[in-house]
């Protein structure tokens, strides 16, 4: 099974004549729903609020076929972010996270499920950082590192770093705990400003991943193992509506094609992996919020680029 655990925010979006419309949002929840939507048997291990938000988040989960078990109400308002879209589709976000359920548990391990043994466990995003939940997370990881897979989206938000001024020793720390690591060329820049992608993707390396994936937008995806050239994917041309949830979807594919395929298979073939991580982000583009694309729409988008 895939575990994700982290946040679910509520996004809004600008709609016209001053008004907004209500995305539901969150990294790791956009994760687990793509990732289920794609045919992954998915689990997500989080908190919900107690409003109206926290309702719809949990109907969208379960509709898309994500096991909620693990998960938990808690009575605290759901995270919000308001979005800006700028003239080519990015979003840049305001957050709204003080006291936010997701965030504010100290007991938040004793919900942490116990996985078995070969489980993918996810996480990213801003739960990764935020303590104390990070804290509890961070341990989950390290005491089942040696039994499951681990994989970390970077998902660096600005917010983080302004508010969490150790955002970088948490994130080097979940770095040495993660078999596999994806970033964009965004959170790189956000965590390094000014140094090569591949660079910090070696350095990533050296610590202990062994796939980091980095995705570079509209130029699509390289894919970086220690001791091997990167290997790097075009993406689709396509007609962008915006890109919200494009880089959670990338992940879903990637957690996806782990689960599907074994970390071997995919190590060994990463320009299979790459196309299809390219194709699914491409897909999730041409729509407008965090949308999770089905499988035909990936396979019709792999045949068509």
């Amino acid at each position: 099974m895939i575990i994700v655990v982290g946040e679910n925010v509520a996004d809004l979006i600008p709609a016209g004549d001053g008004l907004l419309r209500v995305a539901l949002g969150g990294g790791p929840a956009n994760t687990a729903v793509a990732a289920a939507r794609l045919g992954g048997a998915v689990g997500f291990a989080a908190r919900f609020g107690a409003d109206a938000f926290a309702d719809q988040f949990r109907t969208r989960l379960a509709d898309a076929g994500v096991d909620l078990s693990a998960a938990r109400t808690v009575d605290a308002p759901s995270a919000v972010a308001v979005a800006a879209i700028d003239v080519v589709g990015v979003a840049r976000y305001d957050f709204w996270l003080n006291g936010a359920a997701d965030f504010c548990a100290t007991d938040l391990a004793v919900d942490l499920p116990e996985p078995s043994p070969g489980d993918i466990l996810h996480v990213g995003s801003l739960a990764a950082y935020w303590p104390p939940g990070a804290d509890a997370i961070e341990a989950w990881l390290a005491r089942w590192r040696d039994r499951c897979t681990v994989t970390f989206d970077v998902n660096l938000r600005p917010v983080v770093l302004e508010r969490h001024p150790d955002a970088l020793d948490r994130l080097e720390r979940l770095i040495r705990l993660a078999h596999i690591v994806k970033a964009s060329d965004e959170d790189v820049a956000h965590a390094y400003p000014g140094s090569e992608f591949v660079q910090v993707a070696g350095a990533w390396l050296a610590r202990g991943p062994e796939l980091v994936m980095l995705t570079h937008g509209g130029d699509g995806a390289s894919a970086h193992t220690a001791g091997h050239a990167p290997v790097l994917v075009g993406a689709p041309r396509i007609v962008v509506a915006d890109t919200i949830g494009a880089g959670d979807a990338a992940m879903a594919a990637l957690l996806v094609q782990l689960a599907a395929r074994g970390r071997h298979a995919v190590l060994h073939d990463l320009d299979t992996t790459l196309r299809y991580v390219c194709a699914t982000a491409a897909v999730a583009c041409t729509r407008p919020g965090a949308y999770a694309p089905g499988p035909g729409e990936v396979t019709a988008m792999l045949g068509a680029s």
